[in-house]
C-alpha cells in the first residue's frame, strides 16, 4: 500500500490518518508541537460533523474526556439576549483534549507518530516526496497531505489571511456560559463566542478588527472589557492570537501533494464549521485515496479533481453565509434592526442551519 506522510495532527490530519491506516496505508503523522496543546479555536464541533466525530471517537470516549453536548444557541447584543433550541446538537471539547484523543486513536490504528517534529523542507519528484526535518532526518513517502492549517510546504504556498482581522482565544475557569449552550455576542468591530468545554473550563474566542486590537495595545482582556460591559468573570487569562485565514479552495501545487482543513480552504469561525470541515476533509480525502488505490498519476489526478469539486461544494453556501454573519455581528446596529425577527427560529436559526450544512 502507498506510504502517506501527513503534516499536522489536528482534527483534519488525524481524521485522514485514522481512515488511511484502517485501510492498510503506511501512514506517518508529523506534528510540530507536543500534546496536549492549546490553539486559537472556538472549540465547538458543529452538528454537521457530529456523525464524523462519533465515528472516530465513540460517545463514551467523548463523555469520559469531559465533552459536553450542546443543544442551545444564545445571541447577545448589549444586555439583550435571544435563545434558540438547536435543531440538531453539537459537541464542546477543548482542542487540547480533542487533538490528544484523535492522535491517540491514530496511534491505535497503526500510524507512525513523530512528535514533536518540525518540517524544514519537502522536495517533490515524479514518483515520491522527500521530507527533511529540522533535526536533519529525512523521510521518503509516496504522498504528502498538508493538514497544518497553512499548507506552507505545498508548492502552491500558504493559505492567505485577512490582514484586517485578528482571532484570539483564552480559557477561564469558574462561572461562565450555560452548560449546554454556545453563545455569540455582537460588538462594534468584533464578535465574541463563549462555551463551556469540560469541568469548569470555559472558552472565550473573538475575532476583532486589527485597528481595534491596536487601540488596546494588543491587550485582549482590556479589549474584552470595552466590548462586553458587565461580563461575569474577572480574572485576566492568557490569550493566544493569530491572523484570520480566509480563502476559497486552494488547489495543491503537485500531483503527490494534497491539502485538507484550513490549509485547503478556511471559513469564518462564526459558523462553528472549522473543526467540522477539518474532520470532513480528512475523512473525505482518505476515502477517495482508498477508492483509487493512489498508485498511478491518473489515479491521483482523479482524486485531486473529485476532492476539489467536493470541497468547493462544501464551501458554496457555508463560506458566504459565515462571512456575512461575521460582517453583520461586528456591526451591532444591523443586528439591532433585525432583532425583532431573530426571536423566531423559523426565520433565523433554521435557514442558518441549511446554509451552513447543519442537519435541520
Amino acid at each position: 500500500m502507498p506510504r502517506v506522510a501527513i503534516i499536522g495532527a489536528g482534527p483534519a490530519g488525524s481524521a485522514a490518518a485514522i481512515s488511511l491506516a484502517h485501510a492498510g496505508f503506511q501512514v506517518t503523522l508529523f506534528e510540530a508541537r507536543a500534546f496536549p496543546r492549546t490553539k486559537v479555536c472556538g472549540e465547538f464541533i458543529s452538528p454537521s460533523a457530529t456523525h464524523l466525530l462519533e465515528s472516530l471517537l465513540p460517545t463514551p470516549a467523548l463523555l469520559a474526556a469531559g465533552a459536553r453536548p450542546i443543544n442551545t444557541f444564545h445571541l447577545a447584543l448589549g444586555r439583550q439576549e435571544v435563545k434558540w433550541r438547536m435543531p440538531a446538537p453539537g459537541w464542546a471539547l477543548s482542542r487540547a483534549s480533542l487533538d490528544s484523543l484523535l492522535v491517540g486513536r491514530a496511534r491505535e490504528a497503526g500510524c507512525n507518530i513523530i512528535q514533536p517534529a518540525s518540517i524544514r523542507e519537502a522536495r517533490y519528484s515524479a514518483d515520491h516526496v522527500s521530507i527533511e526535518l529540522t533535526d536533519a532526518s529525512r523521510h521518503e513517502t509516496d504522498l504528502i497531505i498538508h493538514a497544518d492549517g497553512t499548507g506552507r510546504h505545498d508548492p502552491a504556498g500558504p493559505i492567505p489571511h485577512d490582514a484586517r482581522l485578528i482571532a484570539a482565544k483564552c480559557h477561564f475557569r469558574g462561572t461562565g456560559p450555560a452548560l449546554s449552550a454556545v453563545s455569540i455576542r455582537a460588538a462594534p468591530g468584533a464578535y465574541i463566542g463563549t462555551i463551556r468545554v469540560e469541568d469548569d473550563l470555559n472558552t472565550c474566542a473573538l475575532v476583532a478588527h486589527r485597528d481595534l486590537v491596536r487601540a488596546h495595545r494588543g491587550d485582549f482582556s482590556e479589549l474584552l472589557d470595552s466590548l462586553w460591559l458587565g461580563r461575569c468573570w474577572t480574572d485576566r487569562p492568557e490569550w493566544l492570537a493569530c491572523p484570520l485565514p480566509r480563502s476559497g479552495y486552494i488547489y495543491s501545487g503537485h500531483p503527490r501533494s494534497f491539502r485538507i482543513g484550513n490549509a485547503a480552504g478556511a471559513v469564518d469561525p462564526v459558523g462553528g464549521e472549522g473543526i467540522a470541515t477539518a474532520l470532513w476533509s480528512g475523512a473525505r480525502l482518505a476515502e477517495l485515496l482508498v477508492e483509487s488505490g493512489a498508485s498511478h498519476s491518473s489515479d491521483l489526478a482523479a482524486v485531486h479533481s473529485t476532492f476539489a469539486r467536493a470541497y468547493r461544494r462544501r464551501l458554496l453556501t457555508r463560506g458566504p453565509a459565515c462571512r456575512c454573519a461575521a460582517w453583520a455581528l461586528s456591526r451591532p446596529r444591523l443586528v439591532r434592526i433585525a432583532w425583532p425577527l431573530l426571536r423566531f427560529p423559523s426565520i433565523s436559526i433554521r435557514p442558518w442551519y441549511r446554509l451552513t450544512g447543519k442537519p435541520a
